[in-house]
């Protein structure tokens, strides 16, 4: 029988369980095996065969010459894990879809930079800001024709949620935009060179009822499973690199007041 590929899924430590339950079911209905991986326990001693970077908090802006805002929702140490997950990811080819906050954070990682508020930098649009909004509303997107995300869903335009209130600016170096609003507002970045290296805006999770929304999970629980099958035949089961990563944790910060 063959092995479940391991699917890291991102999340903060604490909270967001809603979207991080939702990433797991999919990546369990899709054939993968989920694994949560926090800055407290990011699993750099296993094997992992791919990664979902999840939505949340923003990312902080001086990772991308922004201005931090004074009551800004930032979580430095998760920033710290995804940015050597994605780098990783990046330089050994692994599978790696990001969601949301995970896309921008694909983009940041590799040199592009973000608009901190759509509401002022697209205001032409209404976006919703409250939870029914966030449930109900749906936009069009258009997907380019060569391109991952249209191979998978299969459809040149989708509508999709809405819950982001940042978005990608300036693409990073050696990745492309794939999708768009009619606005202009990117909604994917893929990596051509990449055999699955992709971010969307929007909360795929949250659709898995239509099958083009669930076929995302399903492609990248298949690359990640073919990537397992590369390497078990160059390698066979040889133990998981050793990674000497960053603190992501600042114990200290738990003691001071400040």
């Amino acid at each position: 029988m063959t092995e479940k590929p391991v699917i890291g899924i991102t999340k903060p430590t604490r909270g967001d369980n809603l979207a991080y339950g939702a990433i797991w079911l999919a990546v369990r209905m899709a054939g993968g095996e989920p694994l949560r991986v926090t800055a407290r326990h990011p699993h750099t001693d296993k094997w992992i065969s791919g990664f979902v970077l999840g939505g949340g908090s923003d990312v902080y802006p001086e990772l991308y010459d922004g201005q931090p805002h004074p009551e800004g929702d930032y979580d430095r140490e998760r920033d710290r894990m995804e940015r050597f997950w994605a780098q990783r990811a990046r330089d050994e080819r692994l599978p790696v879809l990001g969601i949301c906050r995970g896309a921008q954070l694909l983009n940041v990682v590799n040199g592009g930079t973000l608009h901190a508020n759509i509401a002022e930098a697209f205001p032409d649009v209404d976006y919703p800001s409250t939870l029914p909004g966030h449930i109900f509303y749906r936009k069009t997107i258009e997907i380019d024709e060569d391109s991952l995300l249209r191979r998978i869903i299969g459809a040149k335009k989708r509508r999709v949620n809405s819950i982001h209130k940042q978005a990608i600016d300036k693409v990073g170096d050696g990745l492309v935009a794939t999708a768009r609003e009619a606005n202009g507002l990117i909604q994917a970045i893929e990596d051509p060179e990449s055999d699955f290296y992709l971010g969307v805006q929007f909360h795929p999770e949250f659709l898995t009822y239509r099958k083009g929304d669930m076929r995302i999970f399903k492609a990248l629980v298949e690359a990640a499973r073919q990537r397992d099958e590369a390497r078990r035949s160059a390698i066979g089961d040889a133990p998981p690199p050793h990674y000497s990563p960053p603190q992501f944790i600042d114990e200290a910060a738990e003691f001071r007041s400040d």
